[in-house]
C-alpha cells in the first residue's frame, strides 16, 4: 500500500513505469472516463499564477467541508510541482487537475472572471476534462495509489451537480470498489499501517461513503441502505487539527475534546453513526434497517422523538455550543447540524404516513408545517448568507424538495395559513439560489415543483384579490412566461400539423400517417395527476423508489452513437443550465402538471419517481431537438 506521505515527497520522481505507459495503450478503462484528449496525451496546466490561485480557493472552499487532503503535506509537493510542471508523475498530476476543477466548481461566475479572467461554465469544461484525462492516463481502475482515490473523490465532488447522479453514483461505486481491494474498508489499525496513514484513510474512507449514501438517495436507493460496521471496520475520522497529524508520527493521536478543523466532518459522522446504531437495533427486533423509515399510519412517535433528542442532545453539547457563529466553518457546521435534525424528525412526521390528509392531527399538521419553515429557512442561509460564499457551493446537491412540494401544498389548498409569506420568501429565494430550477426543463422535478408553484401561487392571487399590494415575484413571471411560450408554440405545431393535405403535400412530398397531433387544450398538463398531493392509495417503500418512467422514446438515428454513453460525463452538458435561450417546450409538453380538479391528486410516490427521473438527465439529441423545434 502506497501512503499518501510517500506519495508526497516522491511527487516528482519519475516512476519507471511513467515512461512504459507512455507508449501503452490505457484502452482497458478509459471508456469508463472517455474524453475527447487522448488518454495518454498530457493535459495542459494553468499558468503558474492560477495554479497557487486555484490551489488556496481549494484550500479555502473546500477542504474544511472535505478533509480528504493533508494539506500541510500536500502544500509543499503542490509548490515543487508547480515549479516543474514537465515532472510531475501521472498520479499527482490528477490529484492537481481534479483540485483545479473542484476550486472552480466551488466558485460563482463573476469570482471566475474576476480572478481567473474567464467564464466559470469554460473552466469548468476544461478542468474536468483535464481531470478525466489525467485519471485514464493514471490508470485509475487499476490504481493501489491513495492519491489517485482522492483525485477521483474530489473529481466526483465537482461533477456531482453537473452531471446525471447516476453516473455520478455508478463511478462512486468504482470508487468504493477501488477503495475496498485497497483495504479502506477495514481500519488501519487492524493491518499494521502508521497512524498516518491510518487516519487519512478513515477520512477518505468516510467523505467517500457518505458521497455514495446522498448519491444513492438521489436515485430512489434508501439512506444508508448499506450502512454496515463491525470491529474491524474503518473507525471514524479522529477530531484532531491538521498541525496534530504528520507524517512520521508513532502513535495515533487523542481525540480532542475541543472544536477543531475536522468538525463539519466530525459532525457529519457523529450523525452517520447514530443512524449506524439505530440500524443495527432495528435489525435486532427484526425490522425495517432503514433508520428513518416513517413510521405506520397512527403510530406512536413519542419514542422516535425521544431517540432523536439523544442525537440532538449530543451535538449540542459536543460541538455546538462551542461554535463561534462569527467563523465560516463554525456558522456553516451550526447549519448542518440543526437542519440535519429537522430532516430526521421531519422524515419520522412525513406526511405520507398518513392514508389522507383529513386523518392528520391538526398539532402534527402544525408540526409538520414548523419544521418545513425551519428546514427553508437554514437551506437559504445555506446559499444566501455572505459569510458562507464560500461554502455555498455545497447546499444545492442537499435540495429539500420533501419540505417545498409540502408547503407548496398546504398553500395550494390554504393560501393564507400562517406563515405564508415567510414561505414565500424563502421558495423565492429558493429559485433565485438555484436558477436551474427555472432554465434546466430535462428534470421532471422542476417542470412539476414549477407547476405546483404556480398553482399555490394563483390560489393566494385570487385569495388576495381585494388587495392591491400584491406583488407578483420574479420568479412567478418566469415560470408563467415558459408556460406561455410553451402553450404558444404548441399552438403553432398543431396548426404546421394539421394543415390541408394539399398544403402539407406540396412542402412534404411523403408525409406521414402519424404527424397529426389533437388539438392542444388546456388539460393538456393534466396527465392522471392533478393538483393535490394526497397519500391515498400510497404503497410506499424506503427500500425503492418507484421504476423511473422514460420521458420519449429517443430513437436512435445514424449520428448518435448508442454506445457512447460515458457514464453521463458528456461535456458537452456544462453549463447548459445557464442557457436561457434552449427551447423548454421539451420537457413543459410532457405533462407534469398540476390541474384544476380538487378530487384528484399526485401522490407522494409519484413526486419520488420524477425526483428519481429528474436524475437520469439526458443530453438533447439531434432527434429531440427536431421534435422540439418542430
Amino acid at each position: 500500500m502506497v501512503e499518501e506521505l510517500h506519495e508526497s515527497q516522491d511527487v516528482l520522481r519519475d516512476s519507471p513505469n511513467d515512461k512504459i505507459d507512455a507508449e501503452t495503450s490505457d484502452d482497458d478503462f478509459t471508456f469508463v472516463l472517455s474524453n475527447q484528449l487522448a488518454s495518454n496525451s498530457k493535459p495542459r496546466h494553468p499558468p503558474l499564477g492560477d495554479i497557487y490561485q486555484l490551489w488556496q480557493i481549494f484550500i479555502e472552499n473546500i477542504d474544511p467541508l472535505t478533509k480528504v487532503l493533508h494539506v500541510p503535506t500536500v502544500r509543499p509537493a503542490i509548490e515543487k510541482a508547480a515549479s516543474n510542471i514537465e515532472t510531475v508523475p501521472r498520479s499527482f498530476e490528477a490529484l492537481m487537475f481534479a483540485i483545479y476543477s473542484a476550486a472552480v466548481m466551488s466558485m460563482t461566475d463573476e469570482e471566475c472572471k474576476q480572478k481567473l479572467c474567464e467564464s466559470r461554465k469554460t473552466l469548468l469544461l476544461r478542468y474536468t476534462s483535464t481531470t478525466k484525462a489525467a485519471l485514464s492516463r493514471a490508470k485509475f481502475m487499476e490504481t493501489t495509489s491513495l492519491v489517485v482515490l482522492q483525485a477521483l473523490i474530489i473529481h466526483l465532488l465537482a461533477v456531482r451537480d453537473i452531471y446525471e447522479p447516476r453516473a455520478v453514483w455508478s463511478l462512486t461505486g468504482v470508487a468504493v470498489r477501488i477503495a475496498q481491494s485497497m483495504g479502506l474498508d477495514r481500519d488501519g489499525v487492524h493491518l499494521g499501517l502508521s497512524p498516518f496513514e491510518t487516519e487519512m484513510r478513515r477520512r477518505i474512507w468516510w467523505q467517500l461513503k457518505m458521497h455514495d449514501f446522498r448519491t444513492g438517495e438521489l436515485c430512489g436507493i434508501a439512506k444508508f441502505y448499506d450502512l454496515h460496521t463491525s470491529v474491524e471496520s474503518t473507525r471514524w475520522p479522529t477530531n484532531i487539527n491538521d498541525d496534530q497529524l504528520y507524517p512520521g508520527m508513532v502513535s495515533l493521536a487523542t481525540e480532542s475534546s475541543k472544536l477543531t478543523d475536522l468538525v463539519f466532518v466530525s459532525l457529519k459522522c457523529e450523525l452517520l453513526n447514530y443512524a449506524a446504531n439505530r440500524a443495527a437495533r432495528l435489525r435486532q427486533q427484526g425490522k425495517a434497517s432503514n433508520p428513518w423509515d416513517p413510521p405506520t399510519p397512527g403510530s406512536d412517535t413519542a419514542d422516535i422523538d425521544e431517540s432523536f433528542k439523544e442525537i440532538e442532545v449530543l451535538l449540542e453539547t459536543k460541538y455546538l455550543r462551542y461554535c463561534d457563529p462569527s467563523q465560516p466553518l463554525h456558522l456553516m457546521a451550526m447549519l448542518m447540524a440543526r437542519c440535519s435534525i429537522n430532516i430526521i424528525r421531519f422524515m419520522s412526521h412525513h406526511p405520507r404516513r398518513w392514508a389522507n390528509r383529513e386523518q392528520i392531527p391538526e398539532s402534527e399538521s402544525q408540526l409538520v408545517w414548523e419544521i418545513c419553515i425551519k428546514l427553508l429557512e437554514q437551506h437559504n442561509m445555506l446559499q444566501s448568507n455572505p459569510q458562507l460564499k464560500q461554502f455555498a457551493w455545497h447546499a444545492p446537491y442537499f435540495q429539500q424538495w420533501h419540505a417545498i412540494i409540502h408547503v407548496l401544498d398546504i398553500l395550494r389548498t390554504n393560501p393564507l395559513n400562517t406563515g405564508a409569506e415567510k414561505i414565500w420568501k424563502y421558495i423565492g429565494n429558493t429559485y433565485e439560489n438555484n436558477p436551474g430550477m427555472i432554465f434546466d426543463m430535462r428534470k421532471p422535478i422542476h417542470v412539476a415543483v414549477g407547476n405546483l408553484c404556480l398553482k399555490a401561487y394563483g390560489n393566494r392571487e385570487g385569495a388576495l384579490q381585494n388587495e392591491n399590494t400584491l406583488q407578483i415575484p420574479h420568479f412567478i413571471l418566469q415560470l408563467r412566461q415558459q408556460r406561455n411560450s410553451t402553450n404558444t408554440r404548441r399552438e403553432e405545431r398543431y396548426a404546421k400539423d394539421n394543415q390541408p393535405e394539399d398544403l402539407v403535400s406540396s412542402t412534404q412530398p411523403n408525409p406521414p400517417n402519424d404527424n397529426l397531433r389533437l388539438r392542444p387544450t388546456s388539460n393538456d398538463s393534466v396527465n392522471n395527476s392533478s393538483n393535490a398531493i394526497d397519500c391515498t392509495h400510497i404503497k410506499h417503500s424506503t427500500t425503492s423508489l418507484p421504476p423511473c418512467f422514460s420521458l420519449v422514446e429517443t430513437a436512435v438515428t445514424p449520428d448518435i452513437d448508442p454506445l457512447s454513453f460515458n457514464f453521463g460525463f458528456d461535456d458537452g452538458q456544462v453549463g447548459n443550465i445557464d442557457d436561457v435561450n434552449t427551447h423548454l417546450d421539451f420537457m413543459l409538453d410532457q405533462d407534469f402538471g398540476i390541474g384544476d380538479t380538487a378530487t384528484q391528486f399526485i401522490t407522494w410516490d409519484q413526486w419520488d419517481s420524477w425526483l428519481a427521473d429528474s436524475n437520469m438527465i439526458r443530453p438533447r439529441s439531434s432527434w429531440e431537438t427536431f421534435t422540439t423545434d418542430i
